[in-house]
């Protein structure tokens, strides 16, 4: 399979170090730093939510497929569009044309996830409160107009609780997503399941406007990792039946390909905390992934075990990686932390409509106060050689007492860090949500699951209803605490 017959616009790995340096560890923007001194950066979301249409009497909703002519979710995301001033994205090589995804006012975005799931992706927003704020204003037009056309409902849960993979089958069949299937399938089961059942609140931080604190951040968000997987525990069912944890999503994932989902190695940027040891440490997990696909090819699957490195070293069937292929393997790492020109935070399951962006502040607090960051670092270093150990506990939520008291003073810390940003990223609710989730769940050892399975034990069943009676519990919960902004 692998051979030395070179092709002389081959990509090297000197071009993949510069790029990295240039495209993944970007400093902010001084675009910026001009217009928000006072900001400590950037923020921006990612909600991954299943579309369901709940039947009365029924215990499991049902499933509403991606494509079609009528009741598919397309098919009224099409009418929504048209009516908001949305832009579309058709593929045409398709009869009838494939929906791929729907550009929205101020460069937000619409896209789908292999096995359906609707994504909302904002663009970065000066702060946390305005990203919430525009999260917030689509939300409420999708579920307003998916209800009034199709009886649709967006869940916002880390994993499909009732729909196996095959029933759920590769919604988007797209060249990419059917190599992808094909080549996670013959690793393990996890695969298929990450691509259709998954969903995740992805939080999107800028690196700062210098190496040092771009280092800093990059290092201690590969470090929380284990706990924000942890404490925002919310996916323990699948197929209707409770799990063995609360936190299957991150088990899934875990176990997708060691490849491109582990932790790099930090022992070095831990010691050296500047720009070169944060390319360094990418480059060498990027090196070390497997391929997955080769584009040129017609996506014909690599099943034989080679990484980035033996492709641009060997060949594969004589070809060799180019400009385009790197950029596709770069996007095909999905590690707890993915550097992409900025962090992208990927370690924390789809959270109820209540709790959603409790890990935006839990985040924004921890890496954007400087005082905090610090504090982080050294709480957290110790534990260095002991990061996927704790990534592996973590699918058990705050079970093990060292996740959970570490849990209780990070969460302190995100509370505080938060507390001293401008208003723009703890006003809105912002500090509240964080605050409450704090008290309600990390400080008496729960997890969003718990509260769940103990709802479905006592009416013995999963339904959508059982998570509508939650979030309202939940809500009330809200409304009741102290506002900790009066404080201030």
């Amino acid at each position: 399979m692998l051979n030395e017959n070179k092709d002389a616009r081959a990509i090297t790995p000197e071009l993949c170090r510069h790029w990295i340096s240039n495209r993944v560890f970007p400093l902010q923007p001084e675009s910026y730093r001009s217009q928000h001194p006072n900001y400590p950066g950037a923020v921006g979301l990612e909600i991954e939510m299943l579309p369901v249409v709940a039947k009365n009497g029924h215990e499991r909703p049902d499933r509403v497929p991606l494509q079609g002519e009528s009741g598919s979710l397309a098919s009224v995301l099409r009418v929504i569009a048209k009516n908001e001033g949305w832009r579309t994205v058709d593929d045409a090589s398709t009869k009838p044309p494939m929906l791929m995804g729907v550009v929205l006012d101020h460069d937000d975005n619409l896209s789908f996830e292999p096995g359906g799931q609707l994504e909302f992706s904002s663009k970065p927003y000066a702060c946390l409160t305005e990203a919430m704020a525009r999260t917030k204003s689509i939300q409420e037009i999708l579920d307003r107009e998916l209800a009034k056309h199709a009886g649709i409902s967006l869940l916002q849960v880390g994993i499909n609780p009732w729909h196996s993979v095959d029933e759920i089958g590769l919604q988007m069949p797209k060249p990419r997503y059917r190599a992808m299937n094909e080549f996670f399938s013959k690793i393990s089961t996890f695969g298929p399941r990450m691509m259709r059942q998954t969903c995740t609140v992805q939080v999107n931080l800028d690196f700062g406007p210098d190496e040092t604190t771009m280092a800093k951040r990059f290092l201690a968000s590969m470090l929380l990792a284990p706990f924000s997987g942890a404490i925002f525990n919310y996916s323990a069912f699948e197929s209707g039946k409770v799990l063995d944890v609360t936190g299957y999503r991150q088990r899934v994932w875990r176990h997708l390909d060691p490849s491109r989902t582990d932790i790099p190695s930090l022992s070095y940027l831990s010691q050296k905390l500047d720009k070169k040891a944060c390319v360094d440490t990418w480059f060498d997990f990027v090196m070390n992934a497997r391929v997955v696909f080769v584009t040129r090819d017609d996506y014909r699957v690599v099943h034989e075990p080679v990484t980035w490195r033996q492709w641009m070293e060997q060949g594969i069937d004589g070809k060799y990686p180019d400009q385009n292929d790197f950029e596709v393997h770069l996007s095909l790492l999905f590690p707890e932390v993915r550097a992409k020109g900025f962090l992208e935070l990927r370690s924390v399951d789809c959270q109820s409509r209540i709790w959603q962006f409790a890990p935006a502040a839990w985040w924004t607090g921890l890496l954007y106060d400087s005082r905090t960051l610090d504090k982080v670092l050294e709480t957290l270093n110790p534990y260095i050689s002991n990061i996927n150990e704790l990534l592996r506990l973590s699918e058990r939520g705050l079970k093990d007492p060292r996740i959970h008291k570490l849990a209780n003073k990070l969460i302190t810390l995100a509370q505080d860090g938060l507390k001293r940003l401008p208003s723009c990223y703890f006003g809105d609710g912002a500090l509240k949500t964080l605050s409450v989730f704090a008290d309600h769940f990390v400080n008496r050892g729960r997890v969003p699951a718990d509260d769940l399975i103990e709802e479905f034990c006592r009416r013995g069943r999963l339904d959508v209803e059982c998570f509508r009676i939650l979030e309202n519990r939940w809500s009330e919960v809200i409304t009741k605490a102290d506002d900790p902004e009066a404080l201030l």
